[in-house]
């Protein structure tokens, strides 16, 4: 086996890219600081669940190619990005609407797995994360994979289970250690309104990149 695939550059590089991308705010993170305020931590597992199941399922669709056809098809990238955002400035209204409370119709109950899989497809984040995992870190794992494009995209989705999902938990359990301090007066409200502009700014800055 050659010093070349033997090479811990292409897997450091991944890996670093994973855990900056995964820890820092993201319509995902926000959501999940939100479930566990609002749910605690335990209601907020299936959703940590559906979002890693939906980075490996973007994950798998880049690496096959079938997230670059679909982009590069005449008018479809746009509509997506404005139907993604056009989702997330929802959720961000339903967090600052007036009657946006812990016991309200819109928020009784964390989102459910195959929700939070769903989610991952009007995500801009998570597209930007699974479209450069693809064509910037993929590459380089081929060697040491012997040119297994399927093996190696299995790597690759592995790593942002490994690495993402304790940094995605950080975010619920943020979220879950302020339940108790959030349901004394107001704070519950305050807290809602700047989650969901900080989701209203992410989306519309993720979006037009």
């Amino acid at each position: 086996m050659s010093p070349e695939s033997l090479s811990l550059a292409p897997w450091v590089a991944l890996a670093l890219f994973v855990f900056a991308t995964s820890i820092t705010p993201g319509p995902n993170n926000l959501m999940l600081t939100v479930t566990g305020a609002q749910f605690g931590l335990r209601a907020t597992v299936p959703a940590m669940a559906g979002i890693l199941a939906g980075m490996s399922l973007l994950i798998g669709l880049a690496g096959a190619g079938v997230a670059t056809l679909l982009l590069t098809a005449p008018g479809l990238e746009p509509a997506l990005r404005a139907l993604g955002l056009g989702y997330l400035l929802w959720l961000a209204w339903k967090l600052c609407a007036p009657d946006a409370r812990l016991d309200s119709r819109e928020i009784r109950r964390p989102l459910t797995m195959t929700e939070a899989i769903l989610f991952q497809f009007a995500n801009p984040k998570a597209w930007m994360m699974a479209m450069t995992a693809a064509s910037t870190f993929l590459p380089g794992l081929l060697p040491a994979t012997s040119g297994n494009q399927t093996t190696a995209t299995l790597a690759v989705a592995l790593c942002f289970m490994l690495i993402g999902g304790p940094c995605i938990a950080c975010w619920a359990i943020l979220g879950a250690a302020l339940q108790c301090w959030l349901r004394q007066g107001s704070r519950l409200r305050r807290f809602n309104i700047v989650m969901g502009l900080l989701l209203a700014v992410t989306a519309l800055g993720m979006t037009w990149i």
